[in-house]
């Protein structure tokens, strides 16, 4: 069975939990800085590649209105969700990335935060390397 990586803020979901469709999921939880000034938590779940567009959708049910995104990705496609949407970007395509920047700005996010092309090879590419992450 393959599977997709999903990547959430814990700050972003509106009453601070996953939707109920993630249960079981959870692979690690850990501090980050966001703009490396704004302390949030990220959660990362390794979910079913047959059950990520559901997923995607359950998570831009739950996520505020505005400020945050979560992302779910594999080798070869990521699904962003934002409130209420969610985009779908195969790996490599830059009209996709665009679009789903001109989809976040709707929703205030900053664009330094969408740097969605580097998402393959760099798990937070707003931020400067952080060991203590990688090392757990």
């Amino acid at each position: 069975m393959t599977s997709m990586r999903a990547v959430v803020i814990t700050e972003g979901l509106t009453d601070g939990e996953l939707p109920s469709a993630f249960s079981g999921m959870e692979d690690r939880r850990y501090p980050h800085l966001l703009d490396e000034r704004t302390p949030i938590e990220i959660i990362e779940l390794t979910v079913p590649a047959e059950r990520a567009a559901a997923l995607a959708l359950a998570l831009s049910a739950a996520l505020k209105s505005r400020l945050y995104y979560a992302h779910l990705i594999d080798e070869t496609r990521m699904l962003v969700a934002f409130p209420r949407t969610v985009v779908d970007i195969p790996r490599g395509n830059e009209d996709a990335i665009a679009h789903a920047r001109t989809v976040g700005a709707l929703f205030d996010i900053p664009d330094d935060q969408m740097r969605f092309a580097e998402m393959w090879d760099t798990d937070h590419p707003d931020a400067p390397a952080q060991p203590e992450a990688d090392a757990r």
